[in-house]
């Protein structure tokens, strides 16, 4: 036992060991944040906008209490309707609140404004409700929060800037366990899908992980068929996960959405190098009764350790081209991914070699040598045989692929709406699904005045854009100072009178208006438009379709009509900073798609010694990047936070294949092999090897498509039809170039 890997292999396990225990303990320090618009830089415009927004009107996200039943006007659910809205008040993170409570009757008897709370006192008999509901339907500060059929009723939380979305919730939640009713009770609004996210982030964890294991597990298990061949490779992900998500907590960087990739790509990819060492373990003691579990161990670290080395930087390298995302969790993403990679790459070389020297071989009887029938090898064989004879058809077959992946790639769209993240029947898609028809929906954008806010022509362009807004199928709701004002005016002026449900003929009016209704404490419903000192006020836009390319057709038609506006200062939200992460998203694509492509290009020339080698490892994977985006066009499926990292991730793990084959091939030539007898013998020898690989990717992404995300779903599906490209790319195009083309750095005089 000379080698220094048997020789200090107790040092070698315990600093392993060390390392990732140190990480485990960091692991619980790491917090969840589902807020997508902190995956927006700090210097991006409409991040920078919100939150001027917000220092203007204390906030302006809102959390809806939605109460529903047959009939929501009625006393009971009234009475609770109250009940809840005087302890929501109370609450800590809850800035105001807005109700249908706050609603007046406003009339004017003898020449002086008269304002009656709608809801006080509340009826006693059926025919009092009836006459109610007529004037909640007439009364449009109390008709937004029902529903024409007064199936649902609504009440509207402002929440504190900063306060935690969870605490937040949970407070809401026990409130409305402290005041039971017949009436179903569902929440929405921005904040409460952040908090659905967050819990979802943490149950994807629980569930994708056990899921993702199980299934290598069980892969390792059938292909290995020895329990030593399962538990030390995966011991290696396990700690190459540890580190990863120790270095995340050093740094203090928070999970999301996009960290739920992290340990799935480290079970898919962290245990391919690992698994080179225990099959080619597995080769060398099979059949030989005499060769020691030291030797086995020396020789296959020497045989193994150049091209597993070469292989793991060509992955880093593909997967540090997530780098160039300006969005913030893709970055992270790739620098944790590469972290944990490189984790693995050393385990395998000296973790994995130590541990299995203190274990006996096993020399299994039932592996043949021959294995004529197995299907795999059969297949292989077939492609063998059409590489040798019909290498022109594979080469034009895959041009014909490529040009059918541009066409597609045309259509491809860009969908960054947190909205459409949820799928099926579950109870935040209920909600979403609610607030956005029935209450107007969950985004919003807001424009805001600066100036003469209470100046008759700016309050009359804020009618007209009003009125256009309410056009645009994307707009549920429209609010403004407009709608508070003229239905003031309903305390100055008789019915039959000129000004009567109409703006004020001037500023002063219009001051006096809100100053005789603050007066009668409805500073909340005031606070909604104007700030304290009426320097500025703002027009508020709910979407009910916050799709990217509704939000832009709305952003558009507010260009359009507020061009020539001295008086608007910007237009802010969630929605515009929707739209930038989508521009983020495309950025991000194609600068990791270029810097992936040009790292694998470089490494490899490097690798083999020749421009021509990263030539040929480019073709295949541009290929199945071209494949991959045409039918996400065709089949309609988005671009978004989570698909946007698919050409990094393929072309990393991608790449492998291709060195693989080409290593092996160079092997068979400088044998004195012909380009057809070693492209033969590659294909099926190493070829197993590397669709082994592929197939060990492919499961392990596959546990993304038990998800709660639909992103993640899709990305599951796609990570999985990409890898299948790759490995066909290199099993089928490449040895089809090599034949045709006979590169002279495969040949036998060529060093690497």
């Amino acid at each position: 036992m000379n080698h220094w890997t048997i020789k200090y292999r107790l040092i070698i396990l315990l600093v392993s060991f060390g390392i990732s225990a140190i990480s485990l303990a960091l692991i619980p320090t790491i917090e969840v944040n589902p807020d997508i618009e902190t995956y927006v830089p700090d210097h991006m415009a409409s991040k920078i906008h919100l939150q001027e927004l917000d220092s203007v009107f204390s906030g302006s996200e809102t959390v809806l209490v939605i109460l529903k039943d047959e009939n929501v006007a009625k006393p009971a659910t009234l009475e609770r309707l109250g009940n809840l809205l005087e302890n929501f008040n109370t609450l800590e993170g809850v800035k105001q609140s807005i109700s249908p409570f706050n609603a007046q009757n406003i009339t004017i008897e003898d020449g002086f404004m008269v304002m009656e709370p709608i809801f006080e006192p509340l009826p006693q008999t059926e025919q009092g409700y009836s006459r109610l509901r007529s004037i909640i339907k007439d009364n449009q500060m109390a008709s937004r929060f029902f529903v024409d059929d007064f199936t649902m009723v609504a009440l509207m939380l402002m929440k504190e800037p900063g306060y935690s979305d969870q605490a937040l919730i949970d407070n809401i939640e026990e409130t409305i366990a402290a005041h039971p009713g017949s009436e179903e009770v569902m929440l929405g609004g921005l904040p409460y899908i952040r908090y659905s996210i967050s819990s979802y982030i943490k149950k994807d964890l629980v569930v994708l992980l056990p899921i993702a294991l199980s299934l290598m597990i069980v892969m390792l298990l059938t292909s290995f068929r020895e329990w030593k061949g399962v538990l030390i490779p995966l011991s290696i992900v396990v700690m190459s996960m540890m580190m990863s998500y120790g270095v995340m907590a050093l740094l203090g960087w928070q999970m999301s959405l996009i960290s739920i990739l992290l340990p799935i790509m480290l079970i898919a990819i962290a245990n391919d190098y690992g698994i080179h060492m225990i099959a080619q373990y597995q080769e060398r003691v099979r059949g030989n009764d005499t060769i020691s579990i030291a030797e086995v161990c020396e020789q296959i670290y020497e045989n193994l350790k150049r091209p597993i080395i070469l292989t793991g930087i060509t992955t880093i390298g593909g997967i540090l081209g997530l780098l160039t995302h300006t969005m913030v969790p893709a970055a992270q993403l790739g620098i944790l991914a590469a972290i944990g990679i490189a984790f693995a790459l050393v385990l395998s070389l000296w973790f994995l070699p130590a541990a299995l020297s203190y274990l006996q071989p096993v020399r299994p009887k039932y592996i043949r040598q021959g294995e004529e029938g197995v299907p795999a090898n059969q297949l292989l064989k077939l492609f063998a045989h059409w590489v040798i004879n019909k290498p022109k058809v594979i080469v034009l077959s895959a041009v014909f692929i490529g040009i059918i992946g541009v066409i597609g790639a045309f259509y491809v769209r860009v969908d960054t709406n947190i909205e459409s993240y949820f799928l099926g029947k579950s109870e935040v898609r209920n909600s979403i699904d609610t607030v956005n028809e029935k209450f107007g929906g969950s985004q919003f954008i807001s424009v805001l005045f600066s100036g003469d806010v209470l100046s008759p022509d700016l309050l009359m362009r804020m009618e007209s854009y009003e009125k256009r807004l309410e056009d645009e199928p994307a707009v549920g709701t429209v609010n403004s100072p407009v709608t508070l004002l003229k239905e003031l005016s309903k305390g100055f002026y008789a019915e039959n009178e000129d000004g009567y449900d109409q703006l004020p003929h001037s500023a002063d009016e219009a001051y006096q208006f809100i100053e005789v209704f603050s007066m009668s404490g409805n500073e909340e419903a005031i606070a909604q438009f104007f700030d304290y000192d009426f320097e500025h006020s703002r027009l508020l836009i709910s979407l009910k379709d916050g799709s990217n390319s509704a939000i832009k057709r709305v952003l558009r038609m507010l260009g359009d009509m507020t061009r020539d506006d001295p008086d608007i200062q910007f237009i802010a939200g969630p929605g515009l900073t929707t739209i930038e992460l989508a521009d983020l998203v495309v950025k991000g694509q194609i600068k990791s798609l270029v810097l992936a492509l040009v790292v694998i290009f470089f490494l490899l020339s490097m690798i083999f010694r020749s421009m021509k080698a990263g030539v040929l490892s480019v073709v295949p994977l541009s290929v199945a990047v071209l494949l991959l985006f045409g039918l996400m066009g065709l089949f309609g499926i988005s671009l978004d936070i989570a698909t946007a990292l698919l050409s990094s991730i393929m072309i990393g793990v991608g790449v492998d294949y291709t060195i693989h084959f080409l290593w092996r091939f160079k092997h068979e030539r400088s044998a004195g092999k012909t380009h057809a007898d070693a492209i033969r013998t590659t294909l099926t020898t190493t070829g197993r090897g590397i669709a082994f690989n592929a197939l060990s990717v492919m499961i392990g992404f596959l546990a993304l498509t038990f998800s709660s995300f639909a992103p993640l779903r899709f990305f599951g599906a796609l990570v999985t039809l990409s890898i299948s490209t790759c490995l066909l790319s290199a099993l089928l195009l490449v040895p089809a170039l090599v034949l045709l083309f006979k590169p002279g750095f495969l040949e036998s005089k060529a060093s690497i």
